[in-house]
């Protein structure tokens, strides 16, 4: 849009609700704007209702309602699962998000980064140790564990249509999973079944590139034969599917 080359504002004219508001919103700048006379305050009004939904929106708002990922009074390890499509291209968008670094653990899948390449510090976050298994274009993992959080291990599985990362802690044991669609279900399910140890809870989080509400194959029937259960119900997908187990 053009910037005005002026605007000459009469707040004594107004008569309405917001309509001082109105006035000043036209301009860009502050020289831009030419007030008549002297601004009458009394003329600076807001409508009742308007009013009313503010203090509404304030109430129930997310700053005086976080929820229990938002609030670092809340107890446990809290693991945030997400495909980034391209750390290469999102690491920014990464380290700026306060949802994200709200996470105990962070595991991120389609890192698109080339085997060495994530010796780079760019793809480092500050106040967390990186675990990276990379695999090039459109694959690969990166997990990154909040410093102080303690962990026994880490064994990571790279093929060239599946990668996982095991995440070991004293009564955790966290395995991130990325599925490319041209990996065999059965093959996926063999190589998670070798990282779990039956005798611990493990939760299992990643890209598995099926809807879990619409198909079942080797992979399902493992997971629930195991007694694993679907933590996540909500779509995770721009298509409505629940696509990460």
């Amino acid at each position: 849009m053009t910037k005005p080359n002026s605007l000459v504002v009469d707040v004594k004219s107004a008569n309405k609700p917001g309509m001082v508001y109105v006035m000043l919103s036209r301009v860009q700048s502050l020289d831009q704007l030419n007030i008549l006379d002297a601004i009458d305050p009394s003329k600076i009004t807001v409508n009742d209702l308007v009013m009313a939904e503010a203090a509404r929106m304030w109430k129930v708002s997310v700053n005086r309602n976080p929820c229990s990922w938002m609030n670092p009074a809340t107890d446990g390890v809290k693991v945030c699962s997400l495909n980034t499509r391209s750390l290469r291209k999102h690491v920014e968008d990464v380290r700026s998000d306060p949802v994200l670094l709200k996470s105990h653990i962070l595991c991120l899948q389609e890192t698109w980064l080339e085997v060495g390449e994530e010796q780079d510090g760019r793809f480092q976050l500050e106040g967390y140790r990186a675990h990276f298994t990379s695999e090039g274009r459109g694959k690969g993992l990166a997990v990154y564990v909040k410093e102080g959080l303690t962990i026994l291990g880490v064994t990571h599985v790279s093929e060239p249509n599946i990668q996982l990362c095991k995440i070991v802690m004293g009564q955790l044991d966290i395995v991130t999973i990325y599925r490319s669609q041209d990996e065999p279900f059965f093959r996926a399910a063999r190589f998670l079944q070798d990282l779990v140890d039956c005798e611990k809870d493990t939760l299992v989080v990643g890209d598995v590139n099926y809807c879990v509400k619409k198909e079942e194959n080797h992979l399902s029937n493992y997971l629930a034969g195991a007694g694993f259960r679907q933590l996540v119900t909500l779509p995770t997908h721009i298509g409505g599917g629940t696509f990460n187990d």
